[in-house]
């Protein structure tokens, strides 16, 4: 699979350096390849040929994530969309699979922000609602769970600051039924958590989205909102750069 991803990275360097006439020839060959690998990671088929019938196979070890990352720049937003969606729906697992010295869920980070500027109101409270979703079996909550996890919380950072750029955007939204509704709730509800968190408890973020706090400001009264702001700022994440918004 690695030697079709780099026939994709090497046909995106053809098609930027020939000439226009021949730019379509390297266009068409890499999409064949990225729709054939896309195609393979969605059916989980590894080197054994084993179907799984999912992202999970690949999302799971360090090798698999790289090869992830690195397609996700050419892929459709549909089909990156689908990826995001594994994530977020598999986070409890991959998050506790995930552990020193091998960690590696960072790197899906920067190729899934892009995504995650891509998404509509929609698809966006369709991602965040399984924060809000319990887990089997536990005590804990998703949301609780990536609050303790570096990728975690970066992940659940970069969508609600996506929230906030639609929000605060002068372009139109389409928002379905109940959007609305479910956005406040989930605010209030990472709000709850961040601030009920001891400051030790709460790791620093990759990156540290600089309109999040102007977020908190349209839902929460001044008290609680610098109490989550000295709680970030006590993890460290005051020291990360910011997504500009």
């Amino acid at each position: 699979m690695y030697m079709i991803l780099l026939d994709v990275e090497e046909a995106d360097r053809k098609q930027s350096v020939f000439p226009e006439e021949n730019r379509s020839r390297f266009k068409d060959q890499r999409q064949r390849k990225v729709h054939l690998l896309f195609r393979m990671l969605k059916e989980g088929q590894l080197d054994t040929d084993k179907l799984t019938g999912n992202f999970l196979p690949f999302l799971l070890v360090p090798k698999g994530k790289r090869l992830v990352a690195r397609l996700l720049p050419f892929l459709s937003h549909d089909a990156a969309l689908e990826i995001l969606t594994a994530v977020s729906n598999e986070l409890p697992l991959l998050m506790t699979r995930d552990t020193s010295p091998d960690e590696s869920l960072p790197v899906l980070y920067p190729p899934l922000c892009v995504v995650i500027g891509g998404l509509s109101f929609t698809q966006l409270i369709r991602v965040l609602r399984g924060f809000t979703a319990a887990l089997p079996d536990s005590k804990d909550t998703r949301l609780c769970l990536a609050c303790q996890n570096k990728f975690g919380i970066s992940f659940l950072y970069a969508l609600l600051s996506q929230g906030e750029r639609l929000l605060s955007s002068e372009t139109p939204m389409e928002p379905s039924i109940g959007d609305f509704e479910s956005w406040t709730d989930i605010v209030f509800l990472v709000a709850k958590q961040l601030s009920q968190m001891s400051r030790s408890s709460l790791v620093e973020p990759l990156l540290l989205p600089s309109n999040l706090l102007s977020l908190f400001c349209r839902y929460l009264d001044k008290q609680t909102v610098h109490q989550l702001e000295d709680n970030m700022e006590r993890s460290g994440a005051a020291c990360c750069p910011a997504i500009s918004s």
